[in-house]
C-alpha cells in the first residue's frame, strides 16, 4: 500500500543535527553573531580547499595532455630541422593545441640557426600556422606575445603592418616585443621607427633599448640615432647612452661637440666613451683637459678614454691621479701605468717610491700585482 511507503527519517541522520546545532547555538545574541561568523568562515575555508584541489586536478590532467602533445610533435619539428622535405602532419583543430604547437615551435627556433631554423619556418608555413600567429595579435597581452615571436622568428617583410601597431601598446612588455620583432623584419627600418618612439616612452628602460641595438647592429642604429641627438634638446639626453652601440667613426663628431663643461654629465660620458673606442691622436687634448674636471666620473672616463692611446711619456700624466680623491680614478691610473708602452717593473718601482699619498701608493701596489710586474 502507497501508506506503507511513507517512512519515518532515521533519527540518526534527521533529528541528531537538529538537536547538536541548537545544542552549540549560543542564546545571546552577540555570541550567535559571532558564532554564525565561525561557522560561515569555516564553510568557506573547506569551500577554499575544494576548489583548491578540483583547479589543481584540473591543471595536473591539462599539463598531462599538452606534454604528451609535445611529444607527438616533436618527431615532425626534428624532422622539419634536418631535411628539406617536409613530412605530413595533420594541422591541430583545438585553439588551445594550436597555441602549444606554436609555443614548442618557439621553443624549438630559439635552439637552432642557419639552415634548419629556415626550414622550421617553411614548415611553419607549410602547416598554414602563420595565419594563426597573426590571428594572435589581435588576442590577450599572452597570445599577442606568442605571435609576435612567432614572427620575430619568421623574419617576413610581409607582416610588418600587422606587427607595426603594437609597437604603440600601453602594455610595456607588448611594445617592446614587437620593437624587438620589427628589428628581426628590417633593422634598419625598424631603429629609425623604435628610437623616434623611445622618446616618448619613458618605460622603455636603457638596457632594452641597448638590447635591441645590439640586435640591429651599429650601422642601423649609428643614423637614426645621431638624427634624432641632433634635434632633440640638450636637457634631454636619455637617449645618448645608446650611442656607445653606433658606429665611433660617425658619432665622433657629436661626441667632440659634448665636450663643454656646461653640457649634462649623461651626455658628456657618452662623449668620452664613444671617442675611447674611436681612439683618434686629435682628440688627445680634450681628452687631458677632461681629467681635470670636477666631476670624478668625467675624470674616470676621461682617463679610460686615454689611457687607450696611451703614449710612454704619458706617465706624467697619470700620476698626479695617484692622489685622486676618488678610489676608481686612483686605481684606474695605477692600471694605466703598468701597460704603458716601455714601461718596466724597476721603472714602476721608481714610480711607486716618488708617490706620497699612501691610498695611492696601495692602488699602484695592487697594479704591479695585477700585472705580474
Amino acid at each position: 500500500m502507497p501508506s506503507e511507503w511513507n517512512l519515518r527519517c532515521p533519527e540518526l541522520l534527521c533529528e541528531a543535527p537538529l538537536q547538536a546545532w541548537a545544542a552549540l547555538k549560543p542564546e545571546d545574541a552577540v555570541l550567535q553573531l559571532a558564532f554564525y561568523g565561525v561557522v560561515g568562515l569555516a564553510v568557506l575555508t573547506v569551500l577554499v580547499m575544494v576548489q583548491v584541489l578540483l583547479f589543481g586536478e584540473v591543471a595536473k590532467r591539462q599539463a598531462k595532455r599538452r606534454q604528451i602533445f609535445n611529444d607527438s610533435w616533436r618527431p615532425y619539428f626534428a624532422m622539419c630541422s634536418l631535411s628539406d622535405d617536409l613530412p605530413e602532419a595533420a594541422l591541430p583543430r583545438s585553439r588551445t593545441q594550436q597555441r602549444w604547437l606554436l609555443l614548442q615551435w618557439n621553443r624549438t627556433q630559439m635552439q637552432l640557426r642557419g639552415a634548419a631554423h629556415e626550414r622550421m619556418n617553411r614548415a611553419l608555413v607549410a602547416l598554414g600556422m602563420e595565419h594563426q600567429a597573426l590571428g594572435l595579435l589581435r588576442g590577450r597581452v599572452r597570445d599577442k606575445l606568442i605571435g609576435l615571436t612567432c614572427l620575430r622568428h619568421l623574419a617576413d617583410t610581409r607582416h610588418w603592418d600587422a606587427v607595426m601597431p603594437l609597437l604603440q601598446s600601453r602594455n610595456t612588455i607588448v611594445s617592446l616585443t614587437a620593437a624587438q620583432t620589427l628589428v628581426a623584419i628590417d633593422s634598419a627600418r625598424a631603429m629609425q621607427t623604435i628610437l623616434a618612439a623611445a622618446a616618448s616612452r619613458p618605460d622603455w628602460a636603457l638596457p632594452r633599448l641597448a638590447s635591441l641595438c645590439l640586435q640591429a647592429g651599429e650601422q642601423a642604429v649609428t643614423g637614426p640615432l645621431l638624427a634624432l641627438l641632433n634635434t632633440t634638446p640638450a636637457s634631454d639626453h636619455r637617449l645618448a647612452a645608446l650611442l656607445v652601440h653606433s658606429d665611433p667613426r660617425h658619432a665622433a663628431g657629436w661626441a667632440r661637440a659634448q665636450l663643454d663643461d656646461e653640457a649634462p654629465i649623461e651626455r658628456l660620458l657618452v662623449a668620452l666613451r664613444c671617442l675611447g673606442e674611436l681612439g683618434d691622436p686629435r682628440d688627445r687634448a680634450c681628452l687631458i683637459e677632461m681629467l681635470a674636471h670636477n666631476n670624478p666620473s668625467v675624470r674616470l672616463e676621461a682617463l679610460l678614454a686615454l689611457s687607450r692611446q696611451a703614449r710612454s711619456e704619458d706617465w706624467n700624466l697619470f700620476m698626479p691621479l695617484l692622489e685622486d680623491p676618488n678610489w676608481p680614478v686612483r686605481q684606474a691610473a695605477a692600471n694605466s701605468l703598468t701597460v704603458l708602452p716601455g714601461m718596466t717593473a724597476e721603472r714602476l718601482q721608481q714610480l711607486l717610491q716618488a708617490v706620497d699619498d699612501r691610498y695611492g701608493q696601495d692602488a699602484l701596489r695592487r697594479a704591479i700585482a695585477e700585472a705580474g710586474r
